[in-house]
This record gives C-alpha cells, structure tokens and sequence, in this order.
C-alpha cells in the first residue's frame, strides 16, 4: 500500500478542503481523485501502480466550484479521476465551466448528465467501468464512449463498482494506457471500439 500524506487546502472561498496526498517527483502532473464516500486507504493500492509522471491525491469535495477553486490552488491544469455518479457530474461540470484547468478526464462507473455532454469541449476522456458492476451497465458505458469524441472504454474483469478497489492492477493499467495514448493531440482512440478488457497489454501494470 502506498504512503500518503493529509493536508489541509483553503479555498479562496475560505472553505477547508481535506487532500490525501501521494508522493511523486517535483515533475509529476497532478491527477485529482473526486471520490465522495471513500477512504484514502481504498485509494492507496491503486495510487502506487499509476505511473511516476503522475501524482495522485484525493480531493474531498462537495462540488464542481469547490474542484474548480482546488485545482486553482493547486496552480496547474491536472487530470481529473471520478468514481460514482455524484463525481461524475462534478469533473463534467468542472471541464465545462474551466476546460484549461483540465488536461483530461476519467470516469469511473459514474453517468454524466446528458445537458453536459453536448456542451463538453473536445477532451481526452477514459470511461472505465468494471465488467461486474451493478451501478451501470456496458450499454451506458458504450452510449457515453460514442457520446464523447475523445474517448476511450475499458471494462476489466474482475471488477464490479469501484474498480480501483476492486482489482487495482487493472484500473491502474487502464489509467496508465490513457495516459499513454492521451499525450498525443491526435489521441488514437477517437471513434475507437471499446478496448477489449482481455487484452494482456492493457494489464501490465506499470
């Protein structure tokens, strides 16, 4: 289990936002996990195998606004992480009101409203949704992979709603596929096919 670090974040707001943070180089890009009703513990297996350019922190946030004013102080564009459909239509929001403030996106097992998709601009955007999940189906996932023009789906086994929890290699192993592919302005996996959630390549881990 990986190591983290809790601090304290004042919003200019004035609001007090708890992060658990993990640590990374002084180079590594912020990935912000929205989460609501987890643990930095259900987090930390998973935060270990994401790739070292990438440091991992779990933003306790009630809102798009508050994520908004979080990834201001944090001072630099990240990429977002949502796990559920509350977080879901926060980072939705998020992209939609400050779409410089994001890199690219991740939804875990989460809907976005459907006013927001046609209004999201052009972003890389990862739906990973676990082959056993209760919480939405593939025919869900597979409307919002044709939905967004940046997207890739990848349902692994042995995952059901939480797959960072779940099976943490292969979440990881999704997330870093994405951000591997997502590098790229052209991504390659514009208007792709859900990738197959046996292929070995995409769990490999670091």
């Amino acid at each position: 289990m990986g190591e983290f670090q809790n601090i304290s974040v004042t919003l200019q707001s004035g609001k007090v936002v708890s992060v658990d943070a993990w640590p990374g180089s002084d180079a590594a890009q912020p990935v912000v996990i929205v989460a609501p009703g987890t643990t930095a513990d259900d987090w930390s297996e998973f935060s270990s195998l994401i790739v070292a350019s990438r440091a991992p922190l779990l933003a306790e946030v009630s809102s798009a606004f508050e994520l908004v004013m979080l990834i201001w102080e944090i001072g630099e564009p990240v990429l977002l992480l949502s796990q559920g459909d509350d977080a879901a239509g926060w980072v939705s929001e998020a992209v939609n009101s400050a779409p410089g403030a994001v890199t690219a996106l991740a939804i875990c097992n989460g809907r976005v409203p459907t006013e927001l998709i046609g209004t999201m601009h052009a972003i890389s955007t990862l739906i990973l949704r676990g082959r056993q999940s209760k919480l939405q189906t593939h025919s869900d996932a597979v409307s919002l992979h044709e939905s967004l023009p940046h997207s890739m789906l990848i349902e692994p086994e042995d995952c059901g709603d939480f797959p960072a929890k779940d099976n943490a290699d292969a979440a990881a192993a999704a997330l870093n596929l994405f951000i591997a592919d997502s590098g790229d302005p052209e991504d390659g996996f514009s208007g792709s096919e859900p990738v197959d959630p046996m292929d070995r390549a995409m769990c490999t881990g670091r």
